[in-house]
């Protein structure tokens, strides 16, 4: 795949993360996906546990928005920095929602295999997160 190719599938990609379609955005993952959120213990492996990861991020924070800031290709691996945005208002994986509005800067690093994502390690600052959500106080 092209430069402009990697672009357009991590483009649409984020619109269906945008329109919490969980599964349009499997639809760009390898069956074998692995999505590495440093912030959490172990990766989801598997495109449905892609897919369950991402339901529950849409259910604590049903009004999320990703918006692309920069990207950066390399080879068959794009990098994003987004601005996501949302308020945390449902459950999010067995904590009570806050109510409080997040605003991160995200680095997504995808690697792509075949035209399809095959791996996603997503960095954030997990104690800014919990300091917008009032669940931590420094």
């Amino acid at each position: 795949m092209g430069r402009e190719e990697l672009v357009n599938t991590i483009e649409d990609f984020f619109k269906a993360m945008n329109d919490h379609d969980v599964e349009k955005m499997g639809q760009f993952c390898t069956e074998g996906i692995v999505a590495d959120e440093v912030a959490e213990p172990e990766p989801f492996i598997g495109v449905d546990a892609f897919r369950k990861s991402y339901s529950e991020v849409f259910e604590g924070y049903p009004d999320c928005v990703a918006e692309i800031e920069e990207t950066f290709v390399d080879g068959n691996v794009v990098i994003c920095q987004v601005r996501w945005k949302a308020t945390n208002s449902g459950e999010f994986r067995g904590v009570e929602p806050t109510g409080k509005e997040v605003d991160l800067r995200i680095a997504y690093f995808f690697r792509l295999k075949d035209g399809k994502i095959d791996r996603i390690t997503e960095y954030y600052d997990l104690a800014t997160l919990l300091v917008q959500q009032g669940q931590l106080h420094l």
